[in-house]
């Protein structure tokens, strides 16, 4: 990626690379929906280029991109579906166990001791079964996790890409609490069933989050469209980088809760973090 050693370099050395990469992103007036709390939250949706299977590593960048999100302010930090593993054709090797394995129990404490909530995606292991996850911990530890629900149906061809054959499905959107706000989940492909928006807006959440693992999101109104089915803001990440069969172009973008768009990345494929203060 042509610009990752600098974005990674500044990170480590403690420069001010948070500042401007919220200055790459355009952010709007916090949202306000009629019959809301009126309270501000502060969340960074971060897209950044995971590399496949190498998950201690990722691990290690989600903690220090997690660390420069803290500084400038965030709350919630939140990362894109399966951003430690990615898709692997070692899926039965590298899945883990959650909470009870390293990764969640590594993150569990990063945000314990930055004192934020952190979302990010694995593939999970249960027993005989495996799952497309996304994990939320705070600074109380892990407390939720939801599991792909609509798998994605690949071409032939793409082999370890077809989640029908390699996965087995969750029981779709469910309502949990994180930091005191009635949240729901669902993941990429999930989106595409009306069923599961559907659900979704019956649930009556207050926020949605929406991570995705896609090499272009669709048009901002496709999204727009379910955030105002729904009727709740709407919190959508994607990598950037190179994927197993596909360049990711980001594109993290927060949705109000009537479909507006308040805050948007850059689509062209840089890694990013997008701050926005959400009024829930």
């Amino acid at each position: 990626m042509a610009n990752r050693r600098d974005f990674l370099n500044a990170i480590v050395a403690g420069g001010a690379i948070a500042p401007a990469l919220g200055a790459m992103g355009k952010s709007f007036p916090a949202d306000n929906p009629k019959g809301k709390s009126g309270r501000t939250i502060r969340v960074a949706l971060v897209q950044y280029d995971a590399v496949p299977e190498h998950i201690e590593r990722n691990i290690g960048q989600v903690e220090l991109l997690a660390q420069k999100a803290v500084a400038s302010g965030a709350r919630w930090v939140v990362f894109h579906e399966s951003s430690l593993s990615d898709y692997t054709p070692r899926l039965g090797e590298l899945a883990q166990e959650i909470p009870e394995g390293p990764a969640t129990r590594r993150l569990a404490a990063v945000a314990e001791r930055l004192g934020c909530y952190l979302s990010f995606g694995l593939s999970e292991k249960r027993d005989d079964r495996l799952y497309i996850a996304q994990v939320f911990v705070g600074p109380n530890h892990y407390f939720y996790r939801y599991r792909k629900t609509w798998l994605w149906r690949s071409a032939p061809d793409e082999g370890y890409r077809n989640e029908w054959v390699r996965y087995d499905p969750g029981t779709g959107p469910e309502i949990f609490e994180i930091d005191g706000v009635r949240a729901t989940c669902f993941i990429c492909a999930d989106g595409e069933a009306p069923r599961c928006i559907d659900r979704a807006g019956e649930l009556n959440p207050q926020v949605v989050f929406y991570p995705n693992n896609r090499g272009t999101l669709p048009p901002f109104e496709v999204f727009g469209k379910r955030a105002k089915t729904i009727g709740a803001p709407m919190l959508v990440t994607n990598r950037v980088g190179r994927s197993w069969v596909y360049d990711c172009r980001g594109g993290c973008v927060v949705f109000g809760a009537d479909g507006a768009i308040l805050a948007k990345a850059n689509r062209e494929g840089r890694e990013e973090i997008l701050f926005h203060n959400l009024v829930v």
